[in-house]
C-alpha cells in the first residue's frame, strides 16, 4: 500500500515572537480575500506561511513578509484576481521550500487544491542560480509572455529592490544592472500589450525605475569614494 504523505500542518496559529513583522500584511490580504471570497489565495496564504516556516530574509524578518508583500502590493495596484495573488504569495516556494515539496510542487495541486494555472505561474517564475546574460533573457522572455506571472515578477523586484541595502556591492551592482537590461523594458512592453493591467504595470515601472535609479547613484557614489580613498 502506498504511504500516505502529509507534507506540513495547514493552520492559523501564529508564533508571537515572530508575527509582528507580518501581521498587518497577513491579516489585510486574508481580510481582502475573505471579502472577495478568494479562495485559493486563502488556501495559498495558510501554505506560503507553513513553508516558508523557519526562513528568514538578510535583514531578519521572517521569510514570509516577502511574499505578503508582493502580494499586497499586488492588491494596492488594482489587482484583484483569485490565481495572481495566490501565486504571489507561493512565488518562492518551488525556490526555496524544495526539503518540504518533494514531488516537486506537484502535491501542491494533489493535496491542497491550488489550481494547476498557479502551479505553472509559480514554475515560470522559479529561477536557477549562477544564469548568464542569454539564459537571462530567456527565463524573463517566459515570464513576459504571462501577465500574470509578470505582475508577480515585477511586484517581487520592487520589494527586493527595496532592500538591496543588505547585498554586496558587487551583487547589488549586478541586481541593478538585470533590472535596467530585463525588469524595466518587461515592464514596457506588459504595459503596452496588457491593457487589462495597464494601470499595475505603469505603477511598478515608475517605481522600480525610481528605485534602481536612486540605488545606482548611491552605489556610484560609494565605488567613487572607494576609489578616492
Amino acid at each position: 500500500m502506498k504511504e500516505e504523505k502529509q507534507i506540513i500542518q495547514m493552520n492559523d496559529q501564529f508564533d508571537e515572537n515572530e508575527s509582528a513583522s507580518y501581521m498587518k500584511s497577513y491579516m489585510f490580504i486574508k481580510g481582502f480575500a475573505v471579502g472577495r471570497d478568494l479562495k485559493q489565495v486563502m488556501i495559498a496564504l495558510s501554505l506560503a506561511r507553513q513553508l516558508h516556516e523557519g526562513q528568514y530574509r538578510k535583514d531578519g524578518v521572517p521569510y514570509i513578509f516577502h511574499p505578503l508583500k508582493v502580494c499586497s502590493t499586488l492588491i494596492s495596484y488594482g489587482i484583484e484576481d483569485d490565481v495572481t495573488l495566490a501565486a504571489a504569495l507561493l512565488h518562492d516556494v518551488l525556490e526555496d521550500c524544495g526539503d518540504k515539496l518533494s514531488l516537486c510542487g506537484k502535491e501542491l495541486v494533489s493535496e491542497y487544491g491550488i489550481q494547476q494555472e498557479i502551479l505553472e505561474i509559480i514554475r515560470l517564475l522559479t529561477k536557477e542560480s549562477g544564469l548568464n546574460d542569454h539564459e537571462l533573457s530567456v527565463y524573463f522572455k517566459r515570464i513576459e509572455e504571462n501577465p500574470k506571472a509578470s505582475l508577480i515578477k515585477l511586484s517581487d523586484r520592487l520589494h527586493n529592490s527595496s532592500t538591496l541595502y543588505t547585498f554586496t556591492f558587487p551583487k547589488m551592482r549586478k541586481y541593478i544592472r538585470e533590472t535596467s537590461m530585463f525588469l524595466i523594458p518587461m515592464a514596457s512592453y506588459c504595459k503596452k500589450y496588457y491593457p487589462e493591467y495597464t494601470n499595475a504595470f505603469s505603477i511598478l515601472k515608475s517605481n522600480i525605475e525610481s528605485m534602481n535609479h536612486s540605488m545606482d547613484i548611491m552605489l556610484c557614489k560609494i565605488e567613487s569614494m572607494e576609489k578616492g580613498g
